[in-house]
């Protein structure tokens, strides 16, 4: 892989066709470092600070700066990230979790008003009050401290520069900024991404974010603290008083917002140990859970285009989803049986139940640990924009992060060049009287998500593989069926993230993506019993693998990602 060339840049951003989703791109050459992310800017701007001697962080830093310019539907400082680090040289994989979190006043949940009347449930999906006190800041600040080299303000350079220089407008942005209604539904965003005809600026059309350029200089100059410093809080909780329902958050939420370091967890897979994340990240679980049923059952071969492997995938994805539903939440508050449910021999015992022939029409939770709970299972399904970064560099360092503002454009309100988050309709609907729900809201809990960053050790504790998705709650099925594929398939990351999607993350349906071979298994999984249905399945996975030479690298073609390396 090499750095993209001007034309090839603006041919990439313009013109060019995106591969259709059941066609890889071309294997990727080995490289000694290397950076995935969802816009080739993001991925040259991570690129650039390896280049200088930084580290996976440093240029993860710098990514996400970019893409919260690029990409502003999909992450960026008025959001939550996950983050899973290797230390190579100190053999020591952390992860950290900065998801956005309620403040210290809310509700039932985010549906329910301050009198305690249900309010109308797409309305009450975007707007103030689903704000959650952002956390990707203070969680980036947070790793850097530890394991940053290159000075915070050098890692805001690459995006401060195209805030103002500008920018081609991208065509994965422009594809949601011409949806129906787009122009009214996202009125704070006019000024930036609409022609005076209501229409979004053309593919390619200059882009240029001033606000979000002084917002950089200001955290450049004073460091990751100043995000909140002189009038940054009030200028966050002013705008999250605007839309459907002004927020309860307030100054003081805000600056009492705290990053947290979490223990991954670990599961083997076949020869391989996978590492991911562990609640409030449901995602991590269930992927952990998936690969090891599938295992014991699929006899050694994991092949998603035969009806019968496709069939085993999906009904261990159902009973993985029947777990995280009932036992899942902010480990402050909940106490989940994290080693239990990512124990092998509880997936095997879970396998048993997996019906070879038909579909399970309903599924319950399992017994983790021989330890009965009284929790109600959580029906709310995540759907979640994100993006995905992942950074390997010559001294054996990796870094895998997943970031998010929650829905496209989150609250759909905006506040100094950047967009805050509607991460508070990711928490459960509010309990029936006398039931507890392990992710229902309460004051400063983080709700459940679906993200899972993820790497994966060899025999000899090497990292072979980093990366994870974007996505919402089919999340778990993009990194599990992309791992099955590189690691059971020995496919590269390209093949891998490019194969057509099945996913059971909506409950009682077995979704297949629109358009790839993964729709022509319908009839056969019909005839088994699945409620099958044909919908586009826009995924963001970026992986890096380990090769003979090098790593090599491969964003997802659904979107605008690169995976450039040196």
């Amino acid at each position: 892989m090499k750095r993209l060339t001007a034309a090839a840049l603006a041919c990439f951003l313009a013109s060019c066709a995106l591969p259709p989703a059941s066609v890889a791109p071309a294997r990727e050459a080995a490289t000694g470092q290397i950076a995935v992310t969802a816009h080739p800017l993001a991925s040259q701007a991570a690129l650039a600070m390896l280049d200088k001697g930084g580290t996976p962080i440093d240029a993860a830093i710098a990514a996400q700066m970019v893409l919260g310019l690029v990409e502003p539907q999909s992450s960026g400082l008025g959001g939550g990230t996950l983050v899973m680090h290797w230390d190579a040289a100190g053999r020591k994989l952390q992860s950290w979790d900065g998801l956005a979190a309620a403040p210290a006043r809310v509700t039932a949940s985010s549906r329910t008003d301050t009198d305690g009347k249900l309010l109308e449930a797409e309305a009450s999906r975007r707007g103030g009050r689903t704000v959650g006190v952002p956390g990707t800041a203070a969680v980036l600040a947070m790793v850097h401290e530890r394991h940053g080299k290159l000075a915070w303000r050098e890692l805001l350079e690459p995006a401060i520069d195209l805030a103002e220089r500008g920018f081609p407008m991208p065509r994965y942005l422009h594809g949601i900024l011409s949806q129906p209604d787009a122009e009214k539904n996202h009125a704070e965003m006019r000024a930036l991404y609409f022609a005076g005809d209501g229409k979004p600026h053309p593919v390619g059309t200059t882009i240029r974010n001033p606000e979000y350029a002084k917002t950089l200089r200001r955290l450049a100059l004073g460091g990751p603290a100043s995000f909140l410093e002189g009038d940054g809080a009030k200028a966050i909780v002013e705008a999250a008083q605007r839309g459907f329902r002004p927020t309860l958050m307030t100054v003081e939420d805000l600056r009492a917002y705290r990053a947290v370091e979490r223990d991954p967890v670990c599961a083997p897979f076949l020869a391989w140990r996978v590492c991911t994340m562990a609640p409030p990240s449901f995602g991590g679980l269930v992927v952990l859970q998936v690969l090891q049923m599938v295992e014991a059952r699929a006899g050694g071969r994991f092949d998603f285009g035969d009806p019968a492997f496709a069939h085993l995938y999906a009904e261990a994805g159902k009973l993985a989803q029947a777990d995280r539903r009932k036992y899942i939440g902010d480990p402050d508050f909940v106490a989940a049986p994290v080693a239990a449910l990512a124990d092998p021999a509880y997936a095997r015992d879970r396998a048993t139940a997996i019906d070879a022939g038909r579909a399970a029409k309903d599924v319950k939770a399992g017994v983790p640990g021989k330890q009965r709970s009284a929790l109600a299972p959580d029906e709310n399904d995540p759907v979640v924009a994100t993006s995905q970064i992942a950074i390997a560099d010559r001294a054996g360092n990796a870094i895998s992060i997943t970031t998010t503002i929650n829905l496209n454009f989150g609250s759909r309100l905006a506040v100094d060049g950047f967009v805050l988050n509607n991460a508070m309709t990711n928490f459960s609907a509010a309990p029936k009287p006398g039931e507890t729900i392990a992710n229902q809201m309460a004051p400063r809990k983080r709700p459940v998500t679906s993200m899972a960053p993820t790497i994966v050790f060899d025999r000899e504790g090497r990292p072979v593989v980093v990366g994870g998705s974007a996505g919402g709650g089919p999340i778990v099925d993009y990194i599990a069926s992309a791992l099955i594929e590189m690691l059971a398939n020995d496919r590269t990351p390209a093949e891998a993230v490019a194969r057509g999607h099945l996913s059971t993350a909506v409950a009682g349906k077995l979704q297949l993506e629109k358009g790839t071979p993964a729709a022509a298994l319908a009839p056969a999984l019909a005839a088994k019993g699945h409620a099958v249905e044909e919908v586009p399945l826009t995924s963001g996975l970026g992986f890096l693998k380990r090769s003979a030479g090098g790593w090599i690298g491969a964003a997802d073609p659904r979107r605008d990602g690169a995976a450039l390396g040196n």
